[in-house]
């Protein structure tokens, strides 16, 4: 995932937790009741509409997030305890997708790195003016 994407990904879901904020607009069993309250898919795609922006990293983080016994969004949502779980999951998501993000910058910054010091690395191997002078003389000091 590129570093854009992913911070991307990070602000959607802070938009993600701020719609959940207090609990009124989570839903269970159902997308959306008509009322303006939604499930975490529901409001993934209403978020995703309202903001035109991609989710799909962002579901694809939120399904990594996951605990082992779901496997779908949705039954995640529907069998959720109370709010505070399902924000403990949107949390979840948002610190792999900030951790992405730093390992990408920080293979970004590698690459540069090691170009740079490539470029650098080329430039010492030339000969310096004067370098084929230097060895001459010494040749002839050391015969």
């Amino acid at each position: 995932m590129a570093e854009a994407k992913t911070g991307d990904a990070v602000q959607f879901l802070d938009l993600l937790l701020d719609y959940f904020a207090d609990g009124t607009r989570w839903n269970q069993g159902d997308l959306d009741d008509g009322r303006g309250r939604r499930c975490l898919v529901g409001a993934i795609h209403y978020l995703r509409r309202v903001h035109q922006v991609s989710s799909g990293a962002v579901e694809s983080l939120l399904q990594e997030a996951l605990p082992p016994c779901y496997c779908h969004l949705a039954s995640f949502n529907d069998r959720c305890a109370n709010i505070a779980e399902l924000r403990a999951l949107i949390r979840n998501a948002r610190t792999r997708a900030i951790a992405m993000a730093q390992a990408e910058h920080g293979r970004a910054a590698a690459m540069l790195s090691e170009r740079w010091w490539m470029r650098i690395g080329r430039k010492h191997d030339r000969p310096l003016p004067g370098d084929a002078h230097r060895a001459a003389k010494t040749e002839r000091l050391a015969a």
